[in-house]
């Protein structure tokens, strides 16, 4: 299916330049970061199901929003995910801490909005670390290691990355002005959709353990985060994790073989006249 993205950008937008190329190496790098993140934090069981629906439902994003910048910063997001869930391990807090404080903050280089995820940070040290203080300093240090490590890099090489990390927070909801298009619609059902299930998530639905409970309340509020970047600017590339999570723990939970199929069939179905409705 990657392949399958590569051909079209090909064929359709050849002006994409090397985006053409590292956008579907940033998607399957992404998909196997996710898969990994998944399978290690025991968010669903031993399956396909989870990948499947996030292959689909990435490339449905990246059909419908071409944008190198944007996917960087969901692969950088995926990285800080993957630090924050296996927290529960109780080891190597600060490292953890400081690893997904780093990439958020890297993350709001190419992307300005990713920046407000450094909330779940500190969710997850309230999860994990409340009673010692030493913790709520580390992301702070790792913020400002990247804000001197970018503000050198643009005195030697004359970029102003930082000033355009301001410049993107942009909150004139311009896409709710223009005339609605596919790609606005796709992104309104996927962030509709993500906030249902994360709020679904936070509520305890399905159920939950509660030695799992701190893990999913992290990927609810990573899934609140990302609809608030559809509110903001119509992307909804980063409730993804929380749409494939969720739906893979209720198709394995499930006896009903007709919803297991139907819930199966439904991503690649979408992916196909989405792709098709492009050309």
């Amino acid at each position: 299916m990657v392949g399958l993205l590569l051909g079209y950008f090909l064929v359709q937008q050849p002006d994409l330049g090397w985006s053409v190329i590292w956008i579907p190496m940033v998607a399957l790098g992404s998909i196997a970061l996710f898969q990994f993140t998944t399978l290690q934090n025991e968010l669903t069981q031993n399956n396909s199901y989870s990948i499947w629906i996030h292959s689909c439902l990435l490339i449905i994003a990246a059909l419908y929003s071409a944008s190198i910048e944007v996917f960087t910063a969901y692969l950088l997001f995926l990285l800080a995910l993957r630090s924050l869930l296996s927290m529960r391990s109780g080891l190597g807090l600060i490292k953890k801490i400081f690893d997904a404080s780093f990439w958020i903050a890297t993350a709001a280089l190419f992307y300005s909005w990713t920046f407000l995820l450094i909330l779940i940070v500190f969710i997850s040290i309230i999860l994990y670390a409340f009673t010692n203080i030493k913790y709520w300093t580390v992301p702070l240090i790792a913020i400002s290691g990247v804000g001197l490590l970018t503000f050198t890099l643009d005195l030697y090489t004359g970029t102003d990355s930082l000033l355009k990390i301001l410049e993107g927070f942009d909150y004139t909801f311009d896409y709710l002005t223009n005339e609605w298009s596919l790609s606005a619609i796709v992104s309104l059902i996927f962030g509709s959709v993500g906030f249902l299930f994360s709020a679904a998530i936070l509520l305890g639905f399905p159920n939950i353990s509660l030695s799992a409970r701190s893990r999913f309340s992290i990927l609810g509020f990573a899934g609140v985060c990302g609809s608030v970047f559809l509110v903001i600017e119509g992307i909804a590339l980063f409730v993804l994790p929380v749409i494939a999570i969720f739906t893979a723990r209720f198709i394995q939970e499930t006896d009903d073989k007709i919803i297991k199929e139907t819930l199966l069939w439904i991503p690649l179905i979408s992916m196909l006249i989405l792709f098709f409705l492009k050309f």
